[in-house]
């Protein structure tokens, strides 16, 4: 295994293409390429790295995605009752479910103060880039004698910086990274940051949940990048800065949603963020995500060159969204699933919820883009 061999040559000859151009990098648990799921030789020498490079204590690799690493960290506490604050991915709604996992919801952190708790979950930065006051947090869970997990996947690349915000991993005791959403690597490659005394346990939830069949090429990438931005990243995000900052001024019309992180572009567009993402595709812009009134980009030293046309074309855009579909028979009923907009990936309503007007204009401003549907609808008790 892999069955293709790496033998990417004859394949191109079969078949005009290109699909296999990396195959002879595929490959699989061998004398040579150490073994995720007991590592203890180049992929241990890899997470040992990213350690140094985030300043944490122990760094696991998975290449399944944050979702993997979400997973393998609730599972630490799964004998404890886990708290989470604000808004989580659907990620840690899916493994409560899961594995049956005690949770308690938190508005706010004054909230938590009589409760107890072994664990308390947040999720920083948000999508729009908009991160949570950490040290408060942290400090509010060492006097609570609790950990604090924080699912940073958006903020992988925080590290790289002092124009950023400030990893999490310096306050929290569990750091999720999706290394892939910001950062040059391969779908899937994610990390999980763990202090030492947490690490033999985390290691053990790792091996229940993580694939048997991880992608070397996913992984790879996760150290190549980590390596090449350790480097470069500084002069990198210093150029992305001064690109952005230019194109405001240049374009004062274009609204931008205040966020920590810099690189996270959100423009407000007043009842066309669908139809300027549809635009601006047409035009060879692809945006992360699109609301109602939102056009969502992520920026990176990859994609900073479109940044020009990007803010041309939402400064001249003048469309309407389209007609929703009307859902207002949902309203007042109970929503069987949790069903949300991907992405973000944060559920809207919640199972066994009453859908509110609100969530339905939400939920009908995005149809073509929920999760939680049944066969397209959204199931209801």
């Amino acid at each position: 295994m892999p069955s293709h061999g790496g033998f990417h040559r004859a394949l191109f000859r079969a078949e005009r293409g290109r699909l296999y151009a990396s195959s002879a990098f595929d490959v699989t648990e061998l004398s040579f390429s150490d073994n995720l799921a007991s590592p203890g030789g180049v992929i241990l020498q890899a997470e040992k790295e990213a350690a140094r490079c985030y300043g944490a204590e122990r760094t696991l690799f998975f290449a399944g995605g944050a979702t993997d690493a979400v997973d393998a960290a609730l599972l630490v506490f799964r004998d404890q009752k886990i708290a989470f604050l604000g808004d989580m991915h659907k990620s840690f709604h899916a493994a409560v479910e899961l594995y049956g996992l005690r949770v308690l919801y938190a508005p706010s952190l004054s909230s938590l103060e009589k409760e107890e708790f072994g664990l308390l979950c947040v999720t920083s930065p948000d999508y729009y880039g908009v991160v949570r006051d950490l040290p408060e947090i942290a400090a509010f869970c060492k006097r609570k004698k609790a950990a604090l997990l924080c699912d940073e996947a958006h903020g992988a690349h925080f590290a790289f910086s002092p124009l950023l915000p400030e990893s999490a991993v310096r306050y929290a005791d569990l750091v999720v990274h999706g290394m892939h959403k910001t950062l040059p690597v391969y779908t899937g490659g994610a990390l999980l940051h763990v202090k030492e005394e947490y690490y033999d346990r985390a290691v053990a939830a790792r091996a229940k949940c993580i694939s048997t069949s991880p992608s070397y090429l996913v992984m790879s990438s996760m150290d190549f990048a980590r390596d090449l931005f350790e480097r470069k990243g500084k002069g990198y995000y210093e150029r992305i800065k001064k690109k952005i900052e230019k194109l405001k001024k240049k374009y004062p019309s274009v609204s931008l949603l205040p966020a920590d992180d810099f690189t996270r572009l959100t423009i407000l567009a007043e009842n066309r963020g669908i139809a300027l993402s549809s635009y601006m595709e047409r035009k060879g812009i692809y945006a992360e995500a699109a609301s109602a009134n939102r056009v969502t980009l992520i920026v990176t030293p990859f994609n900073r060159r479109y940044l020009d046309r990007a803010f041309r074309l939402a400064s001249s855009f003048r469309g309407e969204n389209p007609k929703n579909a009307d859902l207002s028979e949902l309203i007042g009923k109970i929503s069987a699933n949790d069903v949300g907009v991907y992405p973000p990936g944060v559920p809207v309503v919640r199972a066994g919820e009453v859908i509110s007007e609100s969530a339905a204009r939400i939920l009908e401003a995005n149809l073509d883009r929920l999760f939680g549907t049944v066969g397209g609808k959204i199931k209801t008790k």
